[in-house]
């Protein structure tokens, strides 16, 4: 299933997790390539290797992090039960190399999700961004705009040889009620650059979805143009 939501938690203001350091280089693992963000000396963005979509422990904790998000998120949209993703899901995006994830790595080699954003390539030069989500203790401190500025910056990487790249998302948005939150998404969105290109009734492409939702809903494509 696409992405039918980004959500960005509301995060603009920044504090010492998310303070500028380098970004060294990394290999291309999988899909997209992933150079890790250096956080702190424990947390990093980067796309996990594909072995990482073996690790139950973490593919579990990303599940859980990126449902929980979208259940807050998402209230009133969708009813009661509804949950945005799978374990089965999650592992087949890492074992792709589509999904960046800021992790806390520990003194034993492991890694404990924090966020993470989807990375889709469309074509040669536009991808598709998704599943923007981060831990409700980090959120409101500048973590969702370093994911997204990292897939931003890894979709320039692999489709910038023309010299111009498109990234799009989606934001759901229910028309029954007046959603506070996705007003707010939105209005975050367009002061990073994005403008809405198209607008669509959400169950023209996801019938199946009927029964989950409380009333009519639609979604708005954003895009953005990178140079």
């Amino acid at each position: 299933m696409a992405s039918h939501d980004t959500d960005a938690t509301e995060v603009i203001s920044r504090q010492s997790i998310t303070s500028p350091v380098s970004v060294p280089s990394a290999p291309v693992r999988g899909g997209l390539p992933g150079p890790p963000m250096k956080l702190d000396q424990e947390v990093i963005i980067e796309i996990p290797p594909s072995s990482a979509a073996d690790d139950e422990a973490f593919v579990a904790a990303l599940v859980e992090v990126i449902n929980a998000a979208y259940t807050e998120t998402e209230a009133g949209i969708f009813k009661p039960g509804y949950l945005r993703t799978s374990a089965q899901d999650v592992a087949t995006l890492v074992r792709s190399g589509e999904l960046a994830v800021t992790s806390q790595h520990t003194s034993s080699g492991g890694r404990i999700p924090l966020g993470c954003i989807s990375i889709r390539k469309l074509g040669e030069s536009r991808a598709e961004l998704g599943l923007l989500a981060v831990v409700a203790e980090l959120r409101g401190n500048g973590l969702g705009g370093d994911l997204l500025a990292f897939a931003e910056q890894c979709c320039l990487s692999e489709l910038g040889g023309s010299g111009v790249v498109f990234t799009q998302l989606d934001v759901l948005f229910p028309k029954h009620f007046e959603h506070p939150f996705k007003i707010r998404l939105q209005k975050w969105y367009t002061k990073l650059g994005y403008q809405i290109v198209k607008r669509r009734d959400f169950l023209l492409d996801y019938p199946q979805l009927a029964p989950l939702l409380t009333g009519p809903t639609e979604y708005r494509m954003l895009e953005k143009k990178l140079v």
